[in-house]
């Protein structure tokens, strides 16, 4: 029996999205619910805490890809609560109580597995996941237009506008769900709001520069995936600088975007570097990102503060000859 069909007796499932939610909760939900409501199972999709959605493209993408999702304060009634793109145990869900509840999510495992829970990090989106369960079922993606829009939004904000895509799995599903999408377009032309544009700026006004090996470091606020490659991007255009490093705080860790124009210090491999041990992390000679765990961080290297730990291990690897 696959992943999704252990679900099918139920009458009533519910999808939970995590608290403010991003474009890869909603895609996976939404293409959950598709699925589930084309096998006349009544479903739909919610999500809790102080904040409702408010970000344009969001608001966007849930009108547009017409996502039925709905915030709540209670949980409804419900046979199946599935979580998407989150795990109880994490900040950043709510948590509800359910007769039976069910995970899917690609964030590092916080909590014990069972037949319900599919965890698989090595995914750099959830909706990649969703994508693949759906071909396993069998269900016609690509008909579903809106749907398509979704999941490729999805990847896209969790790969820095594609720019740090790196998993065979993920570039898979990139390929297949390609076509020309006027929906999709104007979603990833208004991926930035006025407060990024300030979270952005102040990084990069606040950076760590090390000018003997030509490499900066610049912490941004939380953000989107997307505005670290923004700001990566921008940052590789100075004259002087051959690597740039940029990391946000997450929930259970950090989201970390590099950049490298020097041949000899591949973007990819220091991304490996970086997060062995404590994460994931690929991608391509000039363009590479990844995924650092806390709790692995904090196991192997304590209370060393992490933008020392990353100048120490970015001077520990990039040679003198990068001058």
């Amino acid at each position: 029996m696959s992943f999704l069909q252990q679900f099918l007796d139920k009458k009533k499932i519910c999808i939970q999205c995590h608290n403010n939610p991003d474009s890869d909760t909603l895609a996976s939900a939404y293409g959950l619910y598709c699925f589930f409501t084309d096998r006349e199972i009544k479903t739909e999709i919610i999500y809790s805490g102080p904040k409702k959605i408010e970000k344009y493209n969001l608001l966007y993408m849930v009108e547009h890809c017409e996502i039925p999702i709905h915030h709540v304060n209670e949980l409804p009634e419900t046979e199946l609560l599935l979580i998407v793109d989150s795990q109880y145990g994490q900040g950043n869900v709510e948590k509800f109580n359910a007769p039976e509840i069910a995970v899917i999510d690609h964030h590092i495992c916080v909590q014990e597995e069972n037949s319900r829970t599919l965890i698989a990090p090595e995914y750099q989106s959830c909706s990649t996941i969703i994508w693949e369960l759906l071909e396993e079922e069998g269900y016609p993606i690509k008909k579903n237009e809106k749907l398509c829009v979704a999941l490729l939004f999805g990847l896209f904000i969790d790969t820095a506008s594609f720019y740090d895509l790196y998993g065979d799995k993920d570039i898979k599903m990139r390929l297949a769900l390609s076509g020309e999408y006027p929906v999709f377009d104007r979603l990833i032309k208004s991926c930035m709001t006025v407060a990024e544009l300030v979270i952005a700026s102040d990084a990069m006004y606040n950076h760590y520069f090390e000018y003997r090996k030509k490499f900066a470091v610049v912490s941004a606020l939380k953000c989107d995936q997307s505005i670290l490659g923004i700001i990566g991007d921008f940052v590789i255009q100075v004259d002087i600088i051959l690597v740039n490093f940029a990391y946000t705080k997450i929930n259970d860790g950090y989201q970390i975007s590099i950049r490298s124009c020097d041949n000899k210090i591949l973007a990819n491999e220091l991304a490996a570097f970086l997060c062995e041990g404590i994460g994931s992390g690929g991608g391509h000679a000039q363009k590479a990102g990844g995924r650092i765990s806390i709790k692995k961080y904090e196991d192997k290297y304590g209370e060393e503060d992490f933008q020392e730990f990353v100048i120490r291990k970015l001077n520990e690897y990039i040679p003198d000859a990068a001058e």
